[in-house]
């Protein structure tokens, strides 16, 4: 399909999924170019704003379509007309049977005090996986991954387990390469919550952009702490020392994936075809693939937002709980 857009008179960038929206917005300017078409595909699920010269952000006047978005709530959104929400995605709150149990812990890696909040489901009993959520308070509140995983039990598709969703106090800089964070989370979160729940052996990593690249970050530096990874949109562009992750050609992810022999953990991607790190993400499948890691991975024709990652929680879980043979 081609959605064609119109710039506003007071518009001077436009901020959407291909940019991470106000990471590195485009400029524009309604005087020399007033309107510009997209092709998209007929399935897309697509989100973008306007700044004006005040730095302000406002949807577009000529899209009534807002987006779900938690950190962008200005933003509209383009439905394509062959585009479905997974049956998941919006799963019933009545669900919700198991008991959620909030924790606070002072960190000495961090030197301060950090959040996270475990869910643990109606039907788990006795010593149960553990799933490490990056962004928890999202994944918990607006993806409700919890309701996803209760309505997979229900249909006996996934296993019981145990998620500890993680409240970050500043994503940017804890998700990308932070020495610090990673000993938080395997010096003191992971034995705290061993402390205070009933865990098995198995460790799951799980995030979303910035927090997927923590996530197989961590198992990289951990192997022997991770049985799964789950990356959504994971933003592998960047190194310890470079941490653009936005125009950085180099990936560290990339690189490690490639030159350390095959890790332990099984791994699970998926990426919208409408962002920035769709080139990375592929190369990476490739690169896994080529090393012989087990893994699944799956696009959709969607951006770098949450309606993307919350249509594929379902198939994810599947993926990292599945049922003992």
């Amino acid at each position: 399909m081609n959605v064609e857009f119109r710039v506003p008179p007071w518009a001077v960038q436009i901020l959407s999924d291909f940019t991470d929206m106000d990471r590195n917005p485009h400029p524009v300017d309604a005087s020399k170019v007033g309107r510009f078409t997209l092709e998209l595909p007929d399935d897309a699920y697509f989100e973008y704003a306007f700044r004006d010269a005040a730095g302000e952000l406002h949807p577009d006047p000529d899209n009534p379509e807002r987006a779900d978005s938690p950190w962008f709530p200005q933003a509209s959104a383009v439905f394509g007309p062959d585009y479905r929400a997974h049956p998941l995605a919006s799963s019933d709150p009545t669900l919700e049977r198991g008991t959620l149990t909030r924790h606070r812990l002072v960190s000495a890696a961090m030197g301060q005090l950090r959040r996270v909040s475990v869910y643990t489901p109606g039907t788990g009993t006795g010593p149960l996986p553990l799933v490490i959520v990056q962004d928890g308070t999202t994944f918990l509140r607006l993806a409700r991954l919890h309701l996803v995983l209760e309505a997979l039990l229900e249909a006996g598709e996934v296993r019981p387990a145990h998620f500890a969703f993680v409240e970050p106090v500043d994503r940017t800089a804890e998700y990308g390469f932070d020495p610090n964070y990673r000993a938080f989370v395997s010096d003191e979160l992971l034995p705290f919550l061993a402390a205070q729940h009933a865990l098995s052996e198995e460790r799951i990593l799980w995030g979303a952009s910035l927090g997927g690249l923590f996530s197989i970050t961590f198992a990289l530096h951990h192997p022997e702490l991770a049985d799964t990874v789950v990356t959504q949109s994971g933003a592998f562009l960047g190194t310890p020392t470079s941490r653009d992750f936005y125009r950085e050609e180099r990936s560290w992810v990339l690189e490690q994936l490639q030159d350390r022999p095959l890790q332990p953990f099984r791994i699970y991607g998926d990426v919208g075809t409408l962002e920035w790190l769709t080139g990375i993400n592929r190369r990476v499948r490739d690169a896994v693939a080529a090393k012989g890691y087990r893994h699944v991975y799956a696009e959709r024709n969607a951006g770098h937002n949450w309606v993307n990652w919350r249509n594929g929680l379902a198939d994810a879980l599947r993926f990292a709980l599945a049922p003992e043979p």
